[in-house]
């Protein structure tokens, strides 16, 4: 594959501690040879300077350009017979890039993401996951340095490597439908082929699920994405909307994803229940009610999940280790029983 086996593309604009960790983290847990493709967006912290020191290509906007166009900037300058697509408010897990490309050509895949926060093999232990993130973020406050990214990581699963491990143990060799697209990965050539992201939409990972799995259903000359559930990588989930909000420099036209697909092409493609309220609760199809009726009852779980901690106190790593070996569906504030 010459000097390069995979390019990691990252658009950044500012949050230096993020930019750090990222940093560290892809360093130590990374296997193949690897590029790493920096897209600046006119960063005023140090983070260009950063990333140069470590040997980073960074590529300077000048401006503030959306997020699919960035990745777009980055995809026209790799090198490596794989992209990786990342956000720079993750955590990968140890030999993450080696899995997920092994995924990609074992499974015959077009574009892999890793399991998270947002999505897990199980429902049940997605769930459990997002409430202990949201618990582990009322804890721990305000996450704004190195220091708080490592506490809270720590709080969350303990040693992360083991967590990683269990969950590579749990769910080996286990693929599910959907994308998770903080870090998505697909083959250079793959990527050229569909022309990138369309710099339009700015949900850019639903949009491209949205437009393979209609490729895939329609001309069926690809598979639809899918997500490894046994790699795991950590989001820190809306580290970029909290921060700096700047306007975007590029000029093309935008679209959201209910502009360009319409309700009936997201209830046809997309993995999830329709995105689209009705004008009328009595016209909604039956996925929409069930997940109104969900989202009824995560408020339920979340309301006994805070009188558990106040009886028992926050859980630790253990219990949610136990979880995952179980496959159990116990919620984030239930004791101990590791």
């Amino acid at each position: 594959m010459g000097g390069v086996d995979l390019s990691v593309v990252v658009p950044v604009r500012n949050q230096l501690a993020h930019n750090q960790f990222f940093l560290e983290t892809l360093a130590a847990f990374s296997r193949l040879r690897t590029e790493l493709i920096v897209v600046d967006n006119d960063s005023t912290d140090g983070s260009a300077e950063l990333f140069r020191k470590a040997g980073a290509r960074v590529l300077a906007t000048g401006g503030n350009l959306c997020y699919p166009e960035s990745m777009n900037l980055g995809l026209d300058q790799a090198g490596g017979a794989y992209v990786g697509f990342l956000n720079n408010d993750i955590v990968v897990s140890p030999g993450w890039d080696e899995a997920l490309i092994d995924a990609l050509i074992r499974h015959r895949l077009s574009v892999v993401s890793p399991a998270g926060i947002e999505r897990m093999p199980t429902d049940g232990l997605a769930r459990a996951l997002q409430e202990r993130w949201r618990l582990v973020k009322r804890r721990t406050g305000f996450i704004e340095t190195v220091d708080d990214l490592r506490a809270a990581l720590q709080m969350m699963y303990g040693d992360w490597p083991r967590f990683c491990g269990e969950v590579r143990a749990a769910f080996a060799d286990r693929v599910v439908s959907g994308i998770v697209g903080s870090c998505v990965v697909m083959s250079r050539s793959f990527a050229n082929r569909i022309h990138g992201w369309d710099p339009r939409v700015q949900a850019a990972d639903w949009d491209l699920y949205l437009r393979l799995r209609q490729r895939a259903e329609e001309r069926r000359d690809l598979a639809p994405p899918m997500i490894a559930g046994w790699v795991y990588v950590h989001h820190y989930v809306q580290a970029t909307r909290r921060g700096e909000r700047a306007p975007f420099t590029c000029t093309h036209p935008r679209l959201t994803v209910q502009e360009k697909w319409g309700e009936a092409g997201i209830r046809r493609w997309f993995f999830d229940p329709p995105l689209l309220a009705p004008a009328r609760l009595s016209d909604a199809p039956a996925a929409y009610l069930r997940a109104r009726a969900l989202r009824f009852g995560k408020d339920a779980r979340r309301a006994v999940t805070a009188l558990r901690l106040l009886v028992f106190g926050f859980p630790d790593a253990e219990s949610l280790l136990g979880m995952v070996r179980r496959g159990e569906r116990a919620e984030p504030g239930s004791p101990s029983r590791a």
